[in-house]
């Protein structure tokens, strides 16, 4: 059995968690959180496992001992199992980002999981812009695609370079528009 270790900086007893499987290599892993004292109950805990069979991270939230939401496990859709580990990373740690209420974070982080896949499918260019036009220009992003990526970058430029503010509901529709793109570009089309 894999296992995912939450790293402490104190010499102490771990306490055994529920299992969670990998999004991407479905490896078993066992979230061992470190004992402070006599006992460690969460009532919630956040974070995002790294896989030590495939080295994906694989996002989860866990309350009362109960695993609630495992990034990839949601409305939002389902990524491509064939697209890399970076981009899988990234895109689980926008569904963190999401579900700890950190809309900018959550936003930046679907743009970062596409320019990733563009870059690795080869798309050239001095910018995200000129990659979506590449990536149109090849076939491999249809209109509604292309116009969901510029979405993306111009939503997140504008909340990270004009300090404008993202409503934590308009994150959702970000996720799933960010699903649909990076299966697009995954290397055998889903």
């Amino acid at each position: 059995m894999e296992s995912a270790i939450i790293p402490s900086s104190y010499s102490v007893e771990v306490s055994k968690m529920p299992h969670l499987l990998c999004t991407s290599c479905k490896a078993k892993m066992q979230i061992e959180i470190p004992q402070h004292g006599e006992t460690f109950d969460p009532i919630r805990l956040i974070g995002s496992a790294i896989c030590r069979q495939c080295g994906t991270g694989t996002g989860f939230e866990i309350e009362a001992n109960t695993i609630v939401y495992v990034s990839g496990k949601t409305s939002y859709g389902s990524l491509n199992t064939l697209l890399s580990k970076i981009v899988k990373t990234l895109y689980a740690e926008a569904e963190l980002c999401f579900q700890s209420g950190a809309p900018d974070a959550s936003t930046a982080m679907c743009r970062a999981s596409i320019e990733a896949a563009l870059t690795q499918a080869n798309f050239k260019g001095a910018n995200l812009y000129e990659q979506i036009a590449s990536a149109k220009t090849a076939g491999d992003l249809d209109e509604v695609e292309v116009g969901l990526a510029h979405a993306s970058r111009l939503i997140t430029r504008d909340a990270i370079h004009r300090g404008e503010l993202i409503s934590l509901s308009d994150v959702p529709s970000m996720l799933s528009a960010t699903v649909r793109i990076l299966n697009k570009l995954s290397p055998i089309k889903s």
